[in-house]
């Protein structure tokens, strides 16, 4: 990065870059923001943090999304709570995205369906789980059905996961930005309110 002011990044150009490399790590598995973490609070308060898979990014809505089994004790903690917050970083751009945001569990609504027939076959089949996740077993088990160790579904047999199927979507109110460099970091804070302003700000690295 250069001392020099005017060639550095302005915070519409960070924002827009941040909206760009997520929307890009949705269908790049190789992209190190494509498998996030979010966390949400657990019934007894303490923090929980989970590895998801980030599925849909639509920056004109700020919206994103990962896809869960309905199921799993996670769904519950972010009813009750309706806020989730994500991170995101990238080892060789030495960036780091944090957004938070309302966020709603969607399961048989369009957004669900549309969820649903995006996913692949091998996706489907964690769906299809005999057992809750988190579940606790007298012994080791896959929770894959029998006959699905290796192998993945049909189409029409794969509908029966629908049932255990979600979407969780986050609307960013909050999103920072953090650019790392051996002469001086970059950060950025960016927020929006209900009525649709929005505010930018520099932040201390």
């Amino acid at each position: 990065m250069t001392e020099d002011p005017s060639e550095r990044a302005t915070l519409d150009e960070q924002l827009e870059a941040a909206w760009r490399g997520l929307a890009a790590a949705v269908t790049d598995a190789r992209h190190e923001w494509h498998l996030p973490i979010v966390a949400s609070v657990g019934p007894d308060g303490r923090p929980e943090a989970r590895t998801v898979v980030l599925r849909s990014v639509v920056p004109e809505d700020r919206t994103v999304s990962f896809h869960t089994d309905r199921r799993s004790p996670k769904v519950g903690e972010i009813e009750a709570s309706g806020r989730l917050a994500w991170v995101f970083y990238e080892r060789s751009s030495k960036v780091q995205v944090r957004i938070h945001g309302a966020t709603s569990v969607h399961c048989e609504d369009d957004v669900a369906d549309a969820g649903w027939a995006r996913t692949t076959l091998s996706s489907r089949r964690c769906y299809l789980a005999p057992h809750p996740p988190s579940t606790v077993l007298d012994d080791w088990h896959c929770n894959l059905p029998d006959g699905l160790h290796s192998s993945q579904p049909g189409v029409a047999e794969s509908e029966a996961g629908r049932r255990n199927f979600a979407v969780v979507r986050t609307r960013v109110d909050q999103l920072e930005r953090l650019e790392l460099h051996h002469d001086g970091h970059l950060r950025g804070r960016w927020k929006w309110d209900a009525d649709g302003g929005s505010t930018a700000d520099w932040l201390a690295p």
